[in-house]
């Protein structure tokens, strides 16, 4: 509705209001300076007339009322309706989750799981088995060169010892040897 029509409703109220309101007291009037008997059922049908008239407007308030407390209500029970259907769809729905997720979410849970640990695994173990081979390629080389550099330096330092040895055996022997040969041509 419009304000210009409101307006309009609460004029026509207003004029048929002021207009009973006139009629009344004029016919009031002419009652009190003579007395005449047709003005008399007049004054008498205007006041049920405004008693009919006042009767519409309670109905009239009373709809209004009605109505204004019926959509009220029904705002309300919608209300109280939303909130019932939406709890009660929330534990339906959470109890189906609760049926029906677990087994999901378990066998969900176990596979991403074991993926994860075998891609993991997989990645651990080719790091640290890289690890671990250079480490014990290197300490087996280095106890291999270890070794093989005392063997070495023992072969070596054996045939050097024997070299010498066997120089020194050499030298003592002919310095032995040229002596007496010495002290038998001395003599």
């Amino acid at each position: 509705m419009s304000v210009r029509s409101r307006l309009q409703g609460w004029q026509t109220m207003f004029q048929i209001e002021l207009l009973y309101g006139v009629l009344f007291v004029g016919g009031f009037a002419v009652l009190v300076y003579r007395f005449d008997p047709r003005v008399a059922a007049f004054e008498a049908g205007l006041v049920v007339g405004y008693i009919l008239r006042v009767w519409e407007k309670m109905s009239i308030y009373e709809r209004a009322i009605q109505q204004a407390v019926s959509e009220e209500a029904e705002a309300q029970v919608q209300a109280e309706a939303e909130q019932r259907v939406q709890a009660e769809a929330e534990e339906r729905v959470g109890d189906e989750v609760a049926e029906q997720v677990p087994p999901e979410v378990d066998e969900r849970v176990a596979d991403e799981v074991e993926e994860r640990v075998e891609e993991t695994v997989t990645e651990e173990v080719g790091d640290r088995v890289e690890e671990e081979v250079v480490d014990e390629v290197e300490e087996t080389v280095t106890e291999e060169v270890a070794d093989e550099v005392e063997e070495r330096v023992e072969a070596e330092v054996d045939e050097r010892v024997e070299e010498e040895v066997a120089e020194q055996v050499a030298a003592e022997v002919s310095e032995r040897l040229e002596e007496p040969a010495e002290t038998d041509g001395a003599s």
